[in-house]
């Protein structure tokens, strides 16, 4: 989000309300570097920072028809981060204990999971393929060659936030493309697991 931009917020979230993808992306731009190192002085661990951080913009671009009844954004999204945080503090202590036997994984074994599972790989692959290509490239990069932000900026001489802003477009339309297909969550789940670094 532009210096302009950072003092019009309530016209910026307007537009977001309306479907405005150039003022989410400005939104995105402004806050992802403050919403990252806020996540990263808890989390430390980079790729997953990068992670949540697209996961919040995602909730936020979900929840756009609702953003023009907020008074004080930055506390709105703050609130998020926090409480995201916290959900991510949790899952790694649950991953600490002894964990019971992987259902993914015992389902990927049957016939019918495998089949399952390859039709749906399929499917996201058809996605992809349909990203702009630019987009396409990054996020293959971060999603299937496991690179990180940095990594894929310094490679393709541009900045981590908008490395950052392809991946939560990408995430968006794939999810979208998906749905629209009748995809179940668990489905999608799995190929978004087998997928991520």
């Amino acid at each position: 989000m532009s210096h302009d931009c950072q003092h019009n917020v309530h016209d910026v979230l307007d537009r977001i309300a309306r479907d405005d993808e150039k003022a989410f992306v400005a939104l995105v731009e402004f806050f992802t570097p403050k919403v990252y190192a806020h996540i990263l002085t808890y989390i430390k661990s980079s790729p997953r920072a990068e992670e949540l951080t697209q996961d919040i913009f995602i909730k936020v671009w979900n929840n756009r028809h609702q953003l023009h009844q907020i008074e004080n954004f930055q506390a709105y999204l703050f609130t998020m981060v926090r409480n995201i945080t916290i959900s991510a503090f949790r899952q790694k202590m649950i991953s600490w204990e002894e964990a019971p036997k992987d259902e993914l994984e015992s389902t990927a074994l049957t016939p019918a999971g495998e089949l399952e599972y390859r039709q749906l790989s399929d499917l996201l692959m058809k996605g992809i393929d349909r990203l702009p290509q630019r987009r396409k490239q990054v996020f293959c990069m971060s999603r299937l060659e496991g690179k990180s932000h940095e990594e894929i900026a310094r490679a393709l001489n541009v900045s981590k936030s908008a490395v950052n802003q392809h991946i939560v477009e990408a995430l968006l339309f794939l999810r979208a493309y998906l749905g629209n297909r009748m995809i179940s969550v668990t489905g999608c789940a799995l190929l978004f697991l087998s997928a991520s670094k």
